[in-house]
């Protein structure tokens, strides 16, 4: 098989990979507190990576073969060097509910998931069985720690002092429920609790789990400022993609992967060529 089509072959496989992407992007339209996904690719050229390489080659008379060695690797290729995520703020849509917040700035709101603890930014918020405030997916939200900086204690919580953040509601006592910017819950005048909001110094190196949690691996992205992000109650942060640019990368992937394809089916009709025809001479 030519080697030219290898070329062709990873760059259909390569917007295939991007579609994936895209549609993803477009299921999740109106799921609030979305983060829009990017994939990124990386060209490879094989020539230049042979040429970091020590060369085996003997010291002789040098043979056609070993001037241009066939070892199964490709002049250029493409690879999926990664999904990104673009975190830019979404449209903040008002809701009346006064458990609904959305997050306006670089901060996520801190939850509990049985994985340990996460970050969103989705803020459809509501009441469990046992009075706690949890998200729509049951995860209960945290309080601020004694740190004052939401989660960014040095040394790693348990499980018991975990459970002791969860913001608990008297659904005995009356009172009207307001949350202010910095996230404090009052129920009535009695504060309930204060909604734990971190931000990062790279929100790039968070991990996306799901269509609205993320998973920070690096205890110094966390970053030990004060918090500028506000919330907004009533409020809910819609995702920031943007139908038309997402279907307009659709229909520019298709049309490269169907470029790719004809190249792919050009090398085939070539070859059958080389074999039935050049043969007869």
């Amino acid at each position: 098989m030519s080697k030219g089509v290898w070329p062709a072959v990873s760059g259909a496989i390569a917007q295939n990979q991007r579609l994936d992407v895209v549609a993803n992007n477009l299921a999740n339209i109106n799921t609030t507190g979305f983060k829009r996904d990017e994939a990124a690719f990386r060209e490879i050229i094989a020539d230049a990576e042979r040429a970091n390489r020590e060369s085996d080659i003997p010291r002789q008379p040098y043979t056609e073969k070993e001037i241009h060695p066939l070892d199964g690797r490709d002049k250029a290729y493409v690879v999926l060097d990664g999904v990104f995520t673009e975190f830019s703020q979404g449209k903040i849509k008002a809701t009346g509910s006064p458990l609904d917040i959305a997050v306006e700035g670089r901060g996520f709101i801190e939850v509990l998931t049985p994985q340990g603890l996460r970050y969103t930014r989705q803020g459809g918020l509501k009441l469990d069985s046992a009075g706690a405030l949890v998200t729509t997916e049951g995860f209960r939200v945290m309080s601020t720690s004694n740190e004052g900086l939401g989660g960014a204690s040095t040394v790693t919580p348990t499980a018991e002092e975990l459970a002791a953040r969860s913001i608990l509601f008297d659904e005995v006592r009356p009172g009207r429920v307001s949350i202010t910017e910095r996230g404090e819950i009052y129920q009535g005048k009695e504060l309930v609790g204060e909604i734990s909001m971190v931000e990062f110094v790279s929100p790039k190196l968070l991990m996306k789990e799901g269509s609205s949690l993320y998973r920070n691996d690096v205890a110094a992205n966390l970053q030990r400022q004060t918090v500028e992000s506000k919330l907004r109650q009533g409020m809910l942060e819609m995702s920031n993609v943007n139908p038309i640019s997402e279907l307009t990368s659709m229909l520019q992937a298709t049309r490269i992967f169907e470029a790719n394809q004809k190249i792919v089916k050009t090398y085939g009709e070539l070859e059958a060529k080389a074999v039935n025809d050049i043969g007869k001479l």
